[in-house]
């Protein structure tokens, strides 16, 4: 009894809401009436214009809108009040204001649990959004019905309406009620106690009303991802989701939404074994229902009071507060709360043994539910044949357009047959240019073969100039020879020379014999080396260096990176004699004691980088002084289709980089065979 009495304390301390705070709820509702009327249609707009909630246009429709939403749901029997007297005064005079209404009023009684009123405002609404080919209002209406139709147990038909309105409002791009849709399915999911698809549905709830910031869905997914938790079993995450959602209830002064947290914080305490937690969530609950006039939310916290009691053996204080609930229940008409007072009722007179009363609440709650089935299924049919007119009547517009399509065909055909024409001609003038065209590009190719072709002569003419000159220099050091030999002959012929004559010969003839060697060695080696054509260009390369690095006045390395097989001559010696000059110059005017060389291949260049730490100098003056070597080296490169980089300051001494694609010879050859070279 004590936790009965505690109950009777707390409810006698809750006052009624003010009359100053009703009066003001109200006066804000006729303003955004008034907004919203003003900016329903355009001026002009007839009803078979574009629904302006789906356009967008004017943007204060939207905003007026969804201040009507978050009204309603903070007071949703005031709202329904004020909306009555709108519908009123509206009439047909605004068709847009008017779905709206009646969609509202219907969700005002949804809140409430009266599903056959709100089935018949829904109806009402989905009939004129028909009317006016509304997607978004058709999309919004079924979802709601959907909503009823989980609530009475046609699973199947509630899912198949939150389907396709799902996937209009993604259409639409409206993604809020979208993210309705996804909450809608998840409950349904809960129904059939797949735990796992139901939250994968609430947390992409969750995350899509947290990112547009709308804290009633926010708080809608918060309460439903906690009934998870505690049909699980896990009452310590259900707890933690449900004051999560209680705080932030607070923060926005949404004392609806709270009021359902609360309730839904006494279910977790009552499953969780928490019986005073329990009736005190449920006292909470009550008193922000009553505090906003909520007397469906408020009967559903007396009921779980009652429901601790049946649970504590107390049956006749719930069967006290069962009789309250069904007088609150008769008083608003609303036969959901009566069949759940029925049900509360029968189970209290059974547990004191008053069995024919315990039988006869019973079966009143098994005919409401009955009614409220066949209301819903009523209201299903009628909403599939409206679905089916709305279908005939599109199949109709349809057979009208294509009788219309007839009609213009010949004439069409008339058009076609002068655009055909045209477009002939046209064609005919296209493919003369096109022609044109190709003779310009055949000879500007042409032109670029025989230039190819010019450069690879270039080329091959001074790599054999360059083997003529010091195969004429070898033939020149002849005299050299010839003295060794005349030596050698003085002493094959005048056996009796003085041993001291015949070593002065001897040393003479080997003197001249190894200068004209190392001659013809260094000249060779530098106009036309053998070690190319024998080791190619990297061995050549690690030779130099070799030489080069047995003084101490240069350092030299190098680095190779792809080479693979050996190169074609003409780009071979062209990199060499650019490593020669590089070198040369390197020695004789950098002043550098260090310089490296990197060798890079890739599938279709070759890229040549020299670098020195030497005093640098002007990459302008190619052509004077040390340059001209330099230049040289520029136009063999070109030549190759390649090109040449100088890069030079006194602070960081000089970098050259060359890059020959390997594809430039045999372009040239092929260019150079194809027109008979």
């Amino acid at each position: 009894m004590s936790m009965y009495l505690a109950w009777k304390h707390v409810m006698s301390g809750i006052r009624k809401p003010a009359i100053s705070r009703n009066a003001l709820f109200i006066l804000t509702y006729m303003l955004l009436f008034c907004m919203l009327v003003s900016c329903s249609r355009p001026m002009g707009a007839d009803h078979d214009s574009p629904s302006v909630a789906e356009t967008g246009d004017p943007a204060m429709y939207k905003d007026t809108l969804d201040a009507f939403y978050k009204l309603l749901h903070l007071n949703p029997s005031e709202t329904r009040d004020v909306m009555m007297q709108m519908l009123d005064s509206v009439g047909d005079t605004s068709i847009w204001v008017e779905v709206e209404l009646l969609r509202h009023i219907g969700t005002s009684y949804l809140h409430e649990q009266n599903f056959a009123e709100s089935m018949r405002y829904y109806t009402y609404a989905l009939a004129k959004a028909d009317s006016v080919n509304s997607r978004g209002q058709y999309a919004a209406i079924n979802n709601n019905m959907g909503v009823i139709n989980r609530r009475v147990g046609n699973l199947k038909t509630a899912l198949t309406q939150f389907n396709e309105a799902s996937n209009s409002f993604a259409i639409l791009g409206d993604q809020r009620r979208q993210q309705g849709t996804y909450i809608n399915k998840g409950l349904i999911y809960l129904n059939l106690d797949n735990f796992d698809k139901a939250q994968y549905y609430f947390e992409q709830a969750h995350d899509g009303f947290y990112s547009s910031n709308d804290t009633i869905g926010i708080l809608a997914a918060l309460n439903n991802m906690a009934l998870v938790h505690k049909y699980k079993g896990d009452y310590d995450h259900a707890l933690d989701k449900l004051k999560f959602a209680i705080r932030l209830a607070e923060k926005t002064q949404n004392r609806y939404s709270m009021s359902i947290s609360k309730q839904s914080l006494g279910g977790v305490y009552f499953s969780a074994g928490d019986k005073e937690n329990a009736v005190k969530a449920f006292l909470e609950s009550k008193s922000m229902s009553d505090e906003t006039n909520q007397p469906y939310r408020s009967a559903q916290a007396q009921l779980g009071i009652a429901n601790v009691f049946f649970e504590s053996g107390e049956p006749l204080e719930a069967l006290k507060i069962g009789k309250e609930v069904m007088d609150l229940a008769l008083a608003h008409e609303n036969e959901n709360l009566q069949g759940e007072a029925h049900k509360l009722l029968s189970n209290a007179y059974e547990a004191i043994g008053e069995h024919k009363k315990g039988l006869k609440h019973y079966r009143l709650h098994i005919s409401l539910n009955e009614d409220m089935l066949k209301q819903t299924n009523i209201h299903t049919v009628y909403d599939f044949e409206l679905t089916n007119l709305s279908q005939a009547n599109k199949l109709q517009q349809l057979e009208l357009e294509r009788k219309e399509l007839t009609i213009s065909k010949k004439n069409n055909m008339l058009w076609f047959a002068i655009l055909l024409f045209v477009f002939s001609v046209l064609g005919l003038y296209l493919l003369y240019l096109n022609y044109r065209n190709r003779q310009r590009v055949k000879l500007q190719q042409a032109m670029l073969l025989l230039s190819k072709k010019k450069s690879h002569a270039a080329v091959a003419a001074e790599i054999q100039e360059r083997k003529r000159i010091g195969q004429e220099l070898h033939d020149r050091l002849g005299q050299l020879l010839s003295v060794a030999g005349l030596h050698i002959s003085v002493l094959q012929k005048k056996k009796d020379l003085p041993q001291v004559r015949k070593d002065e010969l001897l040393a003479s003839a080997m003197k001249s014999v190894d200068y004209a060697f190392s001659e013809v060695r260094n000249i060779s080696h530098n106009l036309a080396p053998s070690l190319l054509s024998e080791r190619g260009l990297k061995g050549a390369l690690k030779n130099l260096s070799d030489q080069v690095n047995q003084s101490s006045q240069l350092h030299m390395s190098f680095d190779t990176h792809g080479m693979g097989a050996k190169l074609n001559s003409v780009i071979e010696n062209a990199l060499f004699r650019a490593i020669q000059e590089i070198l040369n110059n390197a020695i004789k005017h950098s002043s550098a004691d260090r310089l490296s060389f990197q060798l890079i291949q890739s599938a279709t260049d070759i890229t040549l980088m020299a670098e020195d730490n030497g005093c640098g100098f002007n990459p302008e003056n190619l052509a004077i002084n040390v340059g001209y070597g330099l230049a040289q080296m520029k136009t063999r490169t070109e030549n190759l289709n390649g090109s040449m980089h100088i890069d030079s300051s006194s602070e960081r001494g000089t970098t050259i980089c060359i890059v020959i694609p390997l594809n430039s010879v045999s372009n040239v050859r092929k260019s150079y065979q194809s027109i008979g070279g």
